[in-house]
């Protein structure tokens, strides 16, 4: 900021709060006008915030969509299974797997749970839940003999 009096430079520590949009993601700036820093002779320069993302625990942002990675021991793969979690808003969801069989690399779509989409009045992304299948790390000869049995007739 420029001194009036005598047309010297002080530092002036300005607060500007932002309104943050649903759905602008990591990148988006947002230009205040004349809001920068002055020097004499020359217009105020435009301040610039580029908006950022704070990694989540839960969750990771892929465009629109939120990811959500669940762990399923093998036996529920195969039998059913069924889980509950909270989305960012903190509405409860619950997936059931319970009439099929969940294989490697399986992932259910939840349509309009995703991130909401900026451009878009109301539209949201998807929610995209990824199973990996957590396998036994060993087996006796009993459980391996029963196994066999239980799935020889399985394509």
């Amino acid at each position: 900021m420029i001194n009036a009096f005598d047309r010297s430079i002080v530092k002036k520590e300005v607060t500007q709060a932002i309104m943050v949009k649903p759905g602008w993601r990591k990148g988006h700036k947002v230009t205040l006008d004349g809001m920068g820093d002055e020097r004499p002779g020359c217009l105020p320069a435009d301040a610039v915030f580029t908006v950022a993302e704070k990694k989540h625990s839960t969750f990771k942002r892929v465009g629109d969509d939120l990811v959500l990675k669940a762990k399923v021991p093998l036996v529920n793969a195969l039998t059913g299974w069924s889980f509950s979690f909270r989305l960012l808003s903190g509405k409860k969801v619950s997936c059931s797997f319970d009439d099929e069989v969940v294989c490697p690399g399986y992932e259910k779509v939840i349509k309009g749970e995703g991130m909401p989409i900026a451009e878009q009045r109301g539209a949201r992304g998807d929610l995209r839940v990824k199973l990996e299948i957590v396998f036994p790390e060993q087996l006796t000869d009993e459980q391996r003999a029963g196994l066999a049995e239980i799935l020889k007739d399985c394509t």
